[in-house]
């Protein structure tokens, strides 16, 4: 069997490919030649004459680079090595979808603990950020909130002791005011 690869590679310089891609294709059209060359072989033709011809197929002029060009959405996408920006994201988080149903379908009661466990996750999450909100995002339901006050009193025998004002307090002198800060 002729070694395909020395004659194949100056046919695809132009194209410029990745290293990888490269050897793919050589792989694969290297595969198609053994089979002419043994169809040839089989039909009564010398190994010289079954390979000049298996090799004719392949010299029309950019007939290679149009069928590969036509061909390079096809190619199996590379395993993307870490560090390196992944191409087609969404493609690849559907294909990890399809494998996670597979997968739990496999296991239903690991995927309920899963689903159970994403669910409480949610949930908390949900709680916490809605009291945070009404707590600490959103400003207060009046007008002008930064004009808030607190009152309270406190008394001159003891100024440790401090207690909310109330309206029928009497004692104007003893109460200090202070705004909310």
């Amino acid at each position: 069997m002729p070694d395909w690869r020395p004659l194949l590679a100056p046919r695809l310089a132009g194209l410029r490919l990745p290293p990888a891609r490269e050897r793919e294709i050589v792989e694969e059209i290297s595969q198609h030649l053994d089979d002419r060359y043994r169809e040839l072989g089989s039909a009564g033709a010398s190994s010289e004459e079954a390979m000049r011809l298996a090799l004719e197929d392949l010299d029309e002029e950019g007939l290679l680079a149009r069928e590969l060009r036509s061909l390079s959405g096809t190619a199996r996408p590379m395993d993307i090595p870490p560090g390196v920006p992944p191409r087609a994201l969404l493609g690849d988080a559907w294909r990890d979808l399809v494998y996670g149903a597979r997968l739990f379908r496999r296991s239903p009661g690991f995927a309920a603990v899963a689903f159970l466990t994403l669910a409480l996750a949610i949930g908390a999450t949900t709680a916490v950020f809605t009291v945070v909100n009404g707590v600490l995002l959103r400003p207060l339901p009046y007008p002008d909130p930064e004009r808030i006050v607190r009152l309270w009193e406190q008394s001159a025998r003891d100024p440790g002791e401090a207690r909310a004002l109330s309206s029928g307090d009497r004692a104007r002198d003893e109460v200090h005011v202070r705004q909310a800060t």
